[in-house]
């Protein structure tokens, strides 16, 4: 997620499960903003530095170094992964079902959600290219595709380094009337009974190793930056 004020010369990032689409809600008219995609309004703003695609995290660079103020929207690692694999396996069935969760995955048991969870990762593991963009510090050769989903990647590497103000997502609302905005009600929440299930059976996956050390680098950016 990018959002821009051109007269303020703020810009706000994040990716997904930080409360991005609430945030976006609420920016009035005078923002610039895109959730996942390409930030295809910088084209219009510097017609002489973009065209084609325009990577967020570019155009972020770009107005860093133009002395725009910075805020960058972050959440707990843990519970943005555990958001993140909801969202992909919703995603995943949006196409057949209304409501994926509710009409397919509260009618599997533990054990099967768990098994479904761990197929998951066994479909989408592959081979790790030394040129494939990800944390140093993380040291596994293989890797999982649905970690490297807008939802569920490690991202705080990226940005821990830069002069910036760091938003917790739990004051997400503050910051947003910090801003002179309204806040707009919040949207995708989910269902905590669904969430504490999905984070247990998690955590009774076969990968469950492999995900606590993927995230461990996260979380300690995480509590660095708070």
């Amino acid at each position: 997620m990018l959002a821009v004020h051109t007269d303020k010369k703020i810009v706000v990032y994040s990716l997904g499960k930080t409360g991005t689409t609430s945030f976006i809600n609420s920016l009035s008219d005078d923002w610039h903003s895109t959730g996942e995609i390409s930030a295809d309004f910088m084209k219009k703003l510097y017609p002489d530095s973009f065209e084609g695609h325009v990577d967020q995290y570019k155009a972020l660079q770009f107005l860093y170094e133009r002395n725009f103020k910075l805020y960058i929207i972050m959440r707990n690692p843990w519970k943005r992964y555990v958001s993140g694999i909801k969202e992909v396996m919703q995603d995943n069935l949006n196409i057949i079902y209304k409501d994926p969760i509710n009409e397919v995955y509260n009618g599997l048991s533990d054990d099967q959600l768990t098994k479904s969870i761990d197929r998951l990762f066994y479909l989408s593991e592959f081979k790790r290219e030394n040129n494939f963009p990800f944390d140093r510090k993380f040291p596994y050769p293989s890797d999982f595709a649905i970690h490297h989903n807008y939802h569920t990647k490690n991202w705080l590497y990226s940005v821990k380094d830069l002069n910036a103000t760091f938003i917790d997502s739990s004051g997400l609302d503050n910051f947003i009337k910090d801003l002179n905005l309204l806040p707009a009600t919040h949207t995708n929440v989910s269902d905590p009974v669904f969430m504490t299930r999905l984070e247990k059976c998690i955590k009774n996956t076969n990968i469950f190793f492999y995900i606590e050390k993927y995230l461990e680098s996260e979380l300690e950016s995480y509590q660095k930056l708070l």
